[in-house]
């Protein structure tokens, strides 16, 4: 018997289930002597009630409303379809999910210097209410000025840049980005570059809130 891994087995059953909201779980171990020198060992559970969450607030939202944004993310309120999603139990993961879920909205939709400043996680001494807030900073939206292609393009440009999902005048999105690259990396691929490496840096102009993007193309090695 030892009672040092006894107790890491406590301590990671508790955390188990503190990771599911189960915060007044309480875990009590019992070690019974038997004969021929052995002991009988029990852990007694009681799991309590799962702590619901009580509200979440999203401070710093300026652009769009709280109400939105809310309706976005996956943790939310007790409501009555929550029974069956457990969407109002707290979880580590989803908020994390949420966190990026908001992140990819604003840089979606022209927000290049989005950012996330905290996430607070506050229980109510009963451990039955949860009360979360994320604090974010949104910056300023940002339309496209320029776009251009440099690197070893082997395709003619004019061919490449009918690949670009973004153009001058429109807001800034980094999933439009991502299309781009992802465009001209399968079209170099077609042609025998399966390693191309494409990234797009940005060179952003605050005082006129715009940001011009140049791809670099790195073919790579023909395979």
């Amino acid at each position: 018997l030892d009672r040092s891994l006894l107790e890491r087995a406590e301590q990671e059953l508790k955390r188990q289930y503190l990771s599911r909201g189960n915060y007044s779980v309480e875990i009590k171990s019992t070690v019974t002597p038997l004969e021929r020198n052995r002991v009988a060992v029990t852990l007694n559970v009681d799991e309590g009630e799962v702590a619901k969450i009580k509200q979440i607030n999203i401070v710093g939202a300026l652009a769009f409303t709280e109400k939105e944004l809310l309706k976005m993310i996956s943790l939310s309120t007790p409501g009555w379809l929550t029974w069956y999603t457990k969407n109002d139990q707290y979880s580590r993961q989803k908020l994390s999910a949420d966190v990026e879920t908001l992140r990819s909205y604003y840089l979606d939709h022209g927000y290049l210097e989005f950012n996330v400043d905290s996430t607070q996680v506050s229980i109510t001494p009963d451990k039955h209410d949860i009360y979360i807030s994320i604090s974010i900073t949104e910056g300023q939206k940002y339309t496209v000025s320029n776009i251009k292609l440099a690197g070893d393009l082997l395709l003619p440009e004019d061919e490449l840049r009918k690949l670009v999902k973004i153009n001058p005048g429109d807001e800034f999105s980094r999933r439009k980005l991502t299309e781009t690259t992802k465009a001209i990396n399968d079209r170099l691929a077609n042609e025998g570059y399966a390693f191309a490496n494409v990234n797009a840096v940005p060179e952003p102009d605050k005082t006129n809130q715009t940001v011009s993007f140049t791809f670099f193309v790195d073919p790579g090695r023909r395979v």
